[in-house]
């Protein structure tokens, strides 16, 4: 029975997936006969290799079943012989059991040790493998027989196989099977052969139609034979009915192929501009569209030679008639202009090989080469506005880069003449002039020359674009059109040409792109003169700053050293000039500022220069000072001028304001010989004139320097004396002159300095403010009274409230009233017992602010009181919105009571004011009986002074309570 078609399949897919193609037989027949081979080979080892197996298995069975039944047989004779000591006969009965049998040797072993052994004769055969040997052996093991007679063991009988000839006789078994399978599988492949090849004769045959349908034969099928197989049959069948369809099918193809053609010709005569030649070169023939592309008709065309129709646009050599192909770019001038055209000529044969005609054909690529040539032009202009610009960046020179600008321009613009036209008149005012700043060509030869212009300068051009104040030079040069455009404020590029040409809007864009490059660089010259500007004059008073000042005054000490006379400086600062930037904003400082340089400029004369220093500090240069001495008359006689003049009233924001200067003078060679000490000195004279009062000047001084270098020293020693321990307070009681009880006490810092002892508060409290200090050490403060409240509550007797100073700089804190919180709380003092004093000009520079803090510590239980009431300035309506408790009248007032009427009546008025207010008044520097008796007759509540007591330490203040409890007891 034949294997079945999936077999075969799976087979021969199975073999072309194993062996690589180039392994694979090309044929038909050496492939079935390989898969023939394959599988017969497969077939073959598996059955043998099952074989074999079997036949392994069953003899080494065998083998051992033999052994065991023939040493049972055996075994009667030798337990009777060895009964009756019969060993011959057991000798002999062993040698029996070793003829044709597989054991090697037979032994029986007494019990006393004794063997009787015997070994089977040689027998010559084939040897084995070793392997088949020790896998015999593996499987055999041998056998043991005890001799026992009547319940006695005599014995024991042991047979040993022979593996290697068991292995012998097996081998031979496969060499004979595989012989015959041998044998077997060659019949079989060459039977198998002989048949493939009459099978396949048959396919043979398909070569002959071959051969047929290539002689044209097309009606020519493939013969059938009666012996080929069914499939083979088949696949005859299929050829001649392919080749049957393909007639068909190439019949229609031709046809197709006929009219595709047509059709081709038909777009060629749309698309291309297309005309035959003969072999001589002249036209034969052409289509409609060689007739609209060059504006000759047909008729004027035939005939002539086809070179009269184009010539090679570069230096090719013309076409002449020959058997190739030509190509290239041809230019002719047709009816309607200059053409330019791509051309192919092609030679066409006859069925000869003989040459025919040729075909013409021409594609107009006029505007694609238009377009290449304004990509040219385009990447020329965008690589001269980019060099332009590359220089503009790198140059500071702006007359060359105008220069360049007009070049670039002609150049761009391909015309033979440009220029820059400045705009010598700022403004919109009519008659403005423009002068030539650049030119290129021929108007390189007008720079400078001045044109009038009526108007605008950009307006007004007629179709031509000459405006009508540049028709002088249009005349003058036999210019007839042009192209401008603005340079920003600064003028008008234009290029020009003497043929009529019409600009179009690339070339505008081109201009503009140069007038804009010059635009930002005239911008970035502007910008960095201001940024110079800017680097050496102040920007809000347009005086000299710091920077230029410095470099004045080298200049002034240089010339003062050569020509041998003295030069100076002054230090001006604005004295009270933060109060105005608190009460009316930065804004109305700025306008004082101003102002201020304005008079400072008044003052000094054309040959002093004036600056501005920062903030409200100024400085004059006095490059001549005459006369030997060092304090000069003339500076003094000008800082006299200067101080009255600052001390005129300023008028901003509908409002009259007040300041004063301060002026420190300091001379070369004296007070320095640079520019740094000589400022350094002035300002270190500056600041002695504030101390002496301010709205002064003060000539620099050895002792003024003593004084500003002690002034440092303690700045360095007052940050180390919060941390060392170093304050202290004192306080000063007051007195309540209804009861004459002691109303309470004001705490006082002190500074024990280890060195110096008490240090006036006088020198380092406004040093606290000045640096901020004031922040940690008022904190220190509060605590430290709260603490010491706590120590005298725990003493025993009353404890009257304590008042304690806040600075400005801690009413600015916005977290100021939750501090205090903290700090009592903490302390676990009652806060009744704690008052806070604050000036009129604390209050009064953020009022707003004031009353919101002084609300939040109001609130907390604490005491508010205004110090020195009456040496500020104050707002009576602000006055009544802050929650206040006293007075305090300053004892600029009290100390000539009773004897100036003025200070009583002030003193009066503002008990009164207070009363009506519903505040307590207390009275400060009470110092005699006649100022308290006053006090009494005025109605004021309280009095604090050395009458009453000096400020005193802590343990001190219980002692005095404890005497003015027991005075009012008594």
């Amino acid at each position: 029975m034949p294997p079945p078609r999936s077999l075969i399949r799976s087979l021969g897919s199975s073999l072309t997936g194993l062996l690589p193609t180039s392994l694979l037989p090309r044929s038909l027949a050496g492939r079935v006969f390989a898969v023939f081979s394959l599988t017969m080979v497969v077939f073959l080892g598996t059955g043998m290799g099952l074989f074999y197996r079997y036949q392994f298995l069953q003899h080494v069975d065998e083998t051992q079943d033999a052994a065991l039944t023939l040493v049972e047989v055996a075994a009667q004779n030798i337990e009777d012989s060895v009964v009756i000591g019969d060993y011959d006969t057991v000798q002999r009965t062993l040698g029996k059991m070793l003829f044709q049998s597989p054991f090697k040797s037979a032994a029986f072993i007494d019990v006393a040790g004794g063997t009787l052994r015997v070994q089977a004769p040689k027998v010559e055969r084939a040897p084995a493998p070793a392997w088949l040997s020790r896998l015999i052996a593996s499987k055999l093991y041998e056998v043991n027989r005890v001799a026992s007679v009547g319940g006695r063991d005599y014995g024991v009988i042991r047979l040993d196989f022979d593996a290697d000839k068991i292995a012998a006789q097996l081998w031979a078994l496969v060499i004979e099977t595989a012989t015959f399978a041998l044998i077997a599988f060659a019949v079989g492949l060459a039977l198998m052969r002989t048949l493939l090849k009459r099978w396949l004769a048959s396919l043979g045959r398909l070569r002959s139609f071959e051969n047929d349908v290539a002689a044209g034969r097309v009606t020519a099928e493939a013969a059938l034979h009666a012996d080929a197989p069914t499939e083979i049959e088949e696949a005859i069948r299929a050829v001649n009915r392919s080749a049957a369809s393909l007639r068909v099918q190439f019949g229609q193809r031709i046809d197709s192929l006929t009219n595709s053609l047509m059709q081709h010709k038909s777009a060629v005569d749309q698309a291309a501009i297309v005309c035959e030649v003969d072999t001589q070169g002249r036209i034969i023939g052409v289509n409609e569209l060689f007739e609209r592309s060059s504006g000759f008709a047909r008729q004027e065309a035939l005939g002539r030679e086809l070179l009269d129709f184009g010539r090679p646009a570069g230096s090719d050599a013309p076409w002449q008639p020959s058997t190739g192909v030509w190509n290239g770019e041809v230019v002719f001038d047709g009816r309607a202009g200059r053409l330019q055209w791509y051309r192919t000529i092609v030679p066409i044969f006859d069925a000869g090989g003989t040459l025919e005609r040729y075909l013409c054909i021409d594609i107009d690529i006029t505007e694609r080469k238009e377009f290449e040539r304004a990509i040219v032009e385009n990447a020329k202009r965008q690589t001269l506005i980019a060099e332009l610009g590359r220089k503009a960046l790198a140059m500071n020179d702006l007359d060359e880069l105008f220069q360049d600008a007009a070049q670039a321009a002609a150049q761009g613009l391909g015309a033979p003449c440009a220029a820059l036209f400045e705009n010598t008149q700022s403004g919109n005012a009519p008659g403005r002039q423009l002068m030539v700043r650049s030119g290129a060509g021929r108007l390189s030869q007008t720079i400078g020359l001045q044109l009038g212009c009526a108007g605008d300068p950009l307006s007004g051009a007629p179709a031509s674009g000459l405006r009508p104040w540049f028709a002088p030079l249009a005349a003058m040069h036999g210019l007839r059109s042009g192209l401008d455009a603005g340079v920003g404020a600064f003028g008008v590029l234009g290029a020009y040409t003497d043929n009529g040409r019409r600009f179009d809007d690339d070339d505008a864009v081109f201009l503009r792109g140069i007038a804009n490059i010059l635009g930002t660089a005239i911008e970035r010259q502007e910008a960095r003169k201001r940024l110079t500007w800017l680097a050496q004059y102040d920007s809000l008073t347009n005086l000299p700053n710091r920077r230029q000042l410095g470099t004045c005054l080298e200049d002034a000490i240089a010339q003062a050293g050569r020509d041998g006379h003295r030069a100076a400086v002054m230090f001006i600062d604005l004295d009270r000039f933060k109060n105005v930037n608190d009460m009316l904003g930065h804004g109305a400082g700025d306008q004082l500022l101003v102002q201020a340089a304005a008079r400072l400029e008044a003052c000094a004369r054309a040959d002093k220069v004036v600056a501005r220093l920062g903030g409200d500090e100024f400085a004059v240069v006095l490059p001549w000072l005459e006369g030997e001495q060092k304090e000069s008359p003339a500076a003094a006689e000008l800082a006299g001028r200067i101080v009255d003049a600052l001390a005129q009233p300023f008028h901003l924001q509908g409002q009259q304001l007040f300041v004063s200067a301060s002026i420190g003078i300091a001379v070369y060679p004296e007070d320095g010989s640079n520019a740094g000490q000589l400022l350094k000195s002035a300002d270190t004279a500056m600041y002695g004139a504030k101390n002496n009062g301010r709205n002064t000047w003060q000539f620099y001084s050895a002792a003024l320097h003593e004084n500003a270098a002690q002034r440092i020293q303690l700045e360095s020693q007052l940050r180390l004396a919060l941390e060392r321990g170093e304050f202290l307070l004192h306080y000063q009681p007051k007195l309540d002159l209804a009861g004459g009880s002691i109303s309470g006490f004001e705490a006082l810092l002190r500074w024990q300095h280890p060195q110096r002892g008490l240090v006036p508060p006088l020198e380092f409290i406004s040093i606290l403010e000045d640096t901020g200090l004031i922040l940690p050490v008022g904190e220190w403060v509060i605590g430290e009274v709260c603490r010491q409240l706590g120590a005298w509550a725990a003493a025993g007797p009353p404890v009257p409230p304590v008042a304690i100073n806040l600075s400005a700089r801690q009413l600015q804190q916005a977290d100021l009233a939750e501090l205090i919180e903290r700090i009592v709380v903490g302390a676990g003092v009652d806060p009744g017992l704690l008052e806070f004093e604050l000036t009129e000009s604390m209050l009064m520079v953020n009022p707003e602010a004031a009353v919101a803090i002084l609300s939040r510590i109001k609130a907390l239980g604490m005491r508010l009181s205004v110090d020195d009431f009456g040496t500020g300035y104050s707002s009576l309506a602000y006055l009544k919105r802050f929650p206040l408790d006293a007075l305090k009248i300053d004892r600029t007032f009290v100390r000539d009571l009773p004897d100036d009427p003025d200070d009583a009546a002030i003193t009066k008025a503002v008990i009164r004011l207070a009363h009506s207010l519903s505040l307590k008044v207390v009275a400060e520097g009470v110092e005699n009986i006649a100022q308290l008796r006053e006090l009494e007759q005025y109605d004021c509540d309280e009095i604090q002074g050395y009458y009453v007591s000096r400020p005193l330490p802590a343990a001190d203040c219980v002692a005095l309570l404890e005497r003015a409890e027991q005075a009012l007891a008594a």
